[in-house]
């Protein structure tokens, strides 16, 4: 790795307050990558060998069943995943692959297990990485009992407009199918979900979701803090 690159990652916030040793024992057999699009980066069910942390793009957390895959999140950065694995020494509940060119930091995942024991500080960052991830799971799950899919898609499309407030319009960063596989529906479905909100304040022109009115896109989605508030 080069020194200027291992300069600007000790600076994460992932690694804040930890003691220089053990930041650097942590980091001395790191690996900084990029991978392109659509790469498998973890298949569920294998051992979890390093600890992930996505410094530039999109990738998705997902399960594979029957040849279906389905989403389990999106993970924007920085984030980790999955560090439960890691932390536990299990294997890996679900897959992970990019969806975006991303750049990531692989770090072993016995090195971490040593350093979360020896670190405070490590560990205590680790745990609420954790339970931000256990908090995400619960917030997708609530979305998918108390919501219709095209309630859960029109939430989605306001979710992208907050992260990107100074565009009018939202971009569908992948494929239908993909979209579609994390909003809990099939592709044919979403398709008929869009066409229903263009009665609700859009427009859309391919991947490109045009937000005439929001509010009135609001008052349909009906969001709710404990599901779609990040900062809960």
């Amino acid at each position: 790795m080069r020194p200027e690159d291992l300069m600007k990652l000790k600076h994460l916030p992932l690694f804040s307050g930890m003691t220089a040793p053990n930041l650097d024992a942590l980091l001395e057999s790191a690996l900084l990558h990029q991978f392109p699009a659509g790469v498998t980066l973890i298949h569920e069910g294998t051992p979890a060998d390093f600890l992930y942390v996505l410094i530039d793009g999109l990738a998705e957390i997902y399960t594979d069943h029957d040849g279906t895959a389905w989403g389990i999140s999106l993970l924007h950065p920085v984030s980790t995943f999955i560090l439960a694995a890691v932390i536990s020494n299990q294997l890996y509940l679900n897959s992970v692959r990019t969806l975006a060119t991303s750049r990531l930091l692989l770090i072993p995942a016995p090195r971490v297990r040593a350093v979360f024991d020896q670190d405070l500080a490590f560990a205590r960052i680790l745990a609420r990485e954790m339970a931000f991830a256990y908090r995400s799971s619960m917030k997708k799950l609530k979305g998918y009992m108390a919501r219709s899919s095209v309630e859960r898609v029109a939430n989605w499309i306001l979710a992208e407009a907050r992260r990107s407030p100074l565009q009018a319009n939202v971009v569908i960063p992948f494929d239908r199918g993909t979209l579609a596989s994390h909003i809990g529906t099939t592709r044919e479905s979403l398709s008929r979900n869009l066409a229903q909100l263009t009665d609700q304040g859009i427009r859309v022109r391919g991947r490109e979701i045009v937000i005439d009115d929001i509010e009135k896109l609001e008052l349909f989605a009906r969001p709710y803090r404990l599901i779609d508030d990040p900062s809960t």
